[in-house]
């Protein structure tokens, strides 16, 4: 905004250190595991965003990409689904997502994995896949999409939430360490600053220097990319829905509105809800049927 050391010096004096710790304290004590009632509090809200529009059903197969904790997948579970298969690259999150199905009482098949979803190796393909709170954190989110359609059966439906972006008010998730929030902080200063009052403050012993190499990743995906995106992927939306937690009319109404303005859309849109199918052209240049087990 105003140059990389003055950027610094605002940003510094916005900073604490409240919730600082080293990678190896994250991967020790930083991830502690879930409540019964933390575990059932998250999928009801995001049912009543999706408006009924997310299939639940003990008939179908599930794949939760990037389950981080499992606290969804476990939400899944305990609103009926039978077969979940929770995936995820960060060795923390899946041993924590384990412990958390280990201490829930869940009668359902619920299996976690570790792995990298672009080289994963599923024994089936399935009826729902689902990304939770993770798009906007995947290196490649078009490669990503196009992905998700390899481990989707015929017929089968993706289903995204996702957010804040990038370039929304609040979209650098780095809430955690300013004691003072500025609306579009990641957009308005210098990324270089950014990251050297983040070491500071927040992950010293994570060396990144730009935002695509933090621990979890930011892509700076805009919405109108994953609109482009999707489309190039071959998806349809059954359902699409922005900035879902607006629940005064008015902010709704004019939230619809200006999400709709190329542009403006990008600097609004926090958060994505969207339901999709794969378009009649894709699908009949689909993979393997289901249940046959897919190439690396």
């Amino acid at each position: 905004m105003l140059g990389e050391k003055v950027d610094y010096w605002i940003l510094k004096a916005l900073a604490d250190g409240r919730h600082r710790a080293t990678e190896e304290e994250l991967d020790q004590d930083g991830c502690s595991s879930l409540t019964a009632e933390q575990m059932g509090a998250k999928l009801p809200r995001v049912l009543e965003r999706f408006e009924g529009h997310l299939p639940l059903s003990p008939d179908l197969h599930y794949l939760d990409m990037g389950c981080g904790s499992g606290e969804l997948t476990l939400g899944l579970a305990r609103h009926g689904a039978k077969h979940i298969v929770g995936v995820d690259y960060l060795p923390r999150f899946v041993e924590l997502a384990r412990r958390n199905a280990q201490n829930a009482s869940i009668h359902a098949d619920v299996a976690f994995e570790c792995a990298d979803l672009h080289t994963w190796n599923p024994p089936r393909k399935f009826d729902v896949v689902v990304s939770f709170d993770a798009l906007e954190h995947i290196d490649d989110p078009g490669g990503f999409l196009k992905t998700m359609s390899r481990f989707l059966a015929p017929g089968g439906k993706a289903v995204l939430s996702f957010g804040p972006l990038f370039h929304s008010p609040f979209g650098d998730h780095m809430y955690e360490f300013f004691k003072v929030q500025l609306p579009w902080r990641g957009a308005l200063f210098s990324e270089n600053a950014m990251m050297r009052v983040r070491r500071e403050f927040y992950r010293p012993t994570d060396p990144a220097t730009r935002y695509q190499e933090i621990a979890g990743g930011l892509n700076l995906m805009r919405y109108s990319e994953f609109l482009r995106y999707a489309r190039e992927a071959g998806w349809e939306f059954e359902f699409l829905q922005t900035n879902a937690f607006l629940k005064r009319r008015a902010l709704r109404r004019f939230s619809i509105s200006a999400c709709s303005l190329p542009v403006v859309q990008d600097y609004l849109v926090h958060n994505v809800y969207a339901v999709m199918r794969r378009s009649a052209d894709a699908e009949t240049v689909a993979g393997p049927a289901a249940g046959e087990k897919l190439a690396a």
